[in-house]
């Protein structure tokens, strides 16, 4: 595996626990842990490089009802954290700046409001990645809860031509299923693009990530239960 590839665990947090969800569905629901915080030190400990924090609460109403625990895993740990989940606004983006995330990934407003994610893209650069969560390629938003129009590969290029640095790529079919990856849907969005890709959903053992790594403009992946569960062991 290319020695720059970098494997994010998630710490998603819905109504103040660590939990996953199957496909996104806030009714298959498996706590985790009752305290986030602890969870992402944990991750840390074991020599993670990067964090994926996600209010899920956020992400389905667009207000953050877990900011203060956001804002303490901040605090609490030295390796740079991505923030995801229900940020539509400059100022809820420059606060979450300004408590020491490294990174956010906006959802919804990228496919609402274009000409604010150039504002935001302009004042952050790279600092700023847009989630792509597609089911057979059409884009979901609001937490997954609202289907659009938009075909993946199409909005990605209109949103890149506005200064987008980044995507997170999630196949919502089989995140949380433990099933491996789309590798051929991650294939034709990255090679779509002219930026970097996260890879997220599905990923279930280390030879997911080993395959992951070798696909063109992937350089991370996101890890949920596989990494609760012990069966991924690569850092």
């Amino acid at each position: 595996m290319q020695k720059d590839f970098t494997i994010i665990p998630a710490v998603d947090i819905l109504d103040g626990k660590c939990v996953r969800l199957e496909k996104g569905d806030f009714s298959k629901v498996t706590v985790y842990s009752d305290e986030p915080v602890k969870m992402a030190q944990k991750w840390q400990d074991k020599g993670y490089k990067w964090l994926h924090v996600v209010d899920l609460d956020g992400a389905k109403t667009g207000t953050q009802k877990n900011l203060l625990i956001v804002k303490e895993i901040a605090k609490k740990i030295s390796i740079p954290i991505e923030v995801s989940g229900g940020l539509r606004s400059l100022d809820r983006i420059k606060e979450l700046f300004d408590c020491g995330v490294s990174r956010v990934i906006l959802g919804t407003v990228a496919f609402e409001n274009l000409s604010l994610i150039k504002t935001i893209c302009d004042a952050y650069g790279d600092k700023v990645a847009i989630g792509i969560d597609a089911r057979k390629d059409i884009v979901l938003k609001k937490g997954w809860l609202e289907k659009t129009s938009l075909k993946a590969i199409d909005i990605a290029r209109r949103l890149v031509d506005i200064g987008v640095k980044r995507f997170v790529y999630t196949d919502i079919s089989r995140d949380g299923m433990m099933s491996g990856p789309n590798y051929s849907a991650i294939k034709k969005f990255a090679s779509s693009v002219t930026v970097p890709v996260t890879a997220s959903g599905g990923v279930t053992t280390d030879q997911d990530i080993e395959k992951l790594a070798k696909i063109k403009n992937v350089d991370s992946c996101i890890v949920g239960r596989a990494v609760y569960e012990g069966r991924v062991t690569l850092v």
